[in-house]
Order: C-alpha cells, then sequence, then structure tokens
C-alpha cells in the first residue's frame, strides 16, 4: 500500500463525520438516554421484587412460634414498596428525558442557552413560590406512604 495516501484518507473520514455529526450527535442522545432509563427502571424493578419476594418468602415461612408479621403487614409492606418503585420509575424517566432535551437543545441551539438558563430560572422560582403547596403535599404523600401511616388503596375520611 505504498501508493495509497492516507492522508487523504482520513481527510474523507473526517469530513463524512463532520457532515454527519448532528444526526451521530442526535442518535447518540436518544439512545444512550433510552438506554440508561431501561438499566435503571431494571434496578428500580429488581429491587422491589426483591423486597417483594423477600417479604413472601417470609410469609411462607411457617415458624412453630409466634409469626413475625401478619398477612395484612406483608401485604401493606408489598403494596408500599411497589408504590415507591414506581414513584422513583418515574422521577428517573422525567429526569433522564429533561437532560436528554437540555443536551440536545444546547447542541442545535447554542445561541439560545443563555435565554434557556434565563427561563429555566424564571421558570423555576415561579414554580418554587406558586406550586409550594403541590410540592409540600407531594412531598408529604410520598412520606406517609414510606413511613406506613396510612396504606395504599386506604380510604381516608378528614
Amino acid at each position: 500500500m505504498e501508493g495509497f495516501d492516507w492522508t487523504a484518507f482520513w481527510g474523507g473520514v473526517g469530513s463524512f463525520l463532520q457532515l454527519w455529526r448532528p444526526i451521530f450527535y442526535f442518535v447518540f442522545v436518544v439512545v444512550g438516554a433510552f438506554i440508561l432509563r431501561r438499566i435503571l427502571i431494571w434496578m428500580i424493578n429488581r429491587v422491589v421484587n426483591r423486597v417483594v419476594k423477600g417479604v413472601k418468602k417470609r410469609n411462607q415461612e411457617f415458624d412453630t412460634q409466634v409469626l413475625l408479621t401478619s398477612p395484612l403487614a406483608a401485604v401493606r409492606v408489598v403494596q408500599r414498596t411497589r408504590t415507591l418503585g414506581s414513584v422513583l420509575g418515574n422521577i428517573v424517566s422525567a429526569a433522564i428525558i429533561i437532560v436528554a432535551i437540555i443536551l440536545l437543545f444546547t447542541e442545535y441551539v447554542p445561541q439560545a442557552t443563555g435565554a434557556l438558563a434565563l427561563i429555566t430560572a424564571a421558570l423555576g422560582a415561579g414554580l418554587g413560590f406558586g406550586a409550594q403547596n403541590v410540592v409540600k403535599d407531594t412531598l408529604n404523600g410520598l412520606f406517609i406512604v414510606a413511613e406506613d401511616q396510612l396504606g395504599v388503596g386506604d380510604v381516608v375520611d378528614l
């Protein structure tokens, strides 16, 4: 290969990659976000299933002594674990989608990143003041479920 011009070859490869760079970047971000979301959802489901199987296994083991947990408590643990796993999965999905959108936005419209930061700050401040009760109620609801003060599916009369 003495007659082959490697400089021209790599220059052609470089120009090809430069031409197709926006498409490669888009595909890389979207596929990467999809794969990351699938991995994290799989991990969350694995932990939830492990907790559920542990609770069911503990209830199936029959001991001649007093039962450690009642069947109702085991059902509540299973419901609580599945609910918290679902919420965590939704939070992970939303976070990954937001990061992927921001990555694509900053790549394709780099002049607008300052405006994006300003709009995001204003929106965050507005939501911080305006939706304070919604955020507070959501967090309180998660803590109520996590601490098992009320169970999933309970009816409450206030």
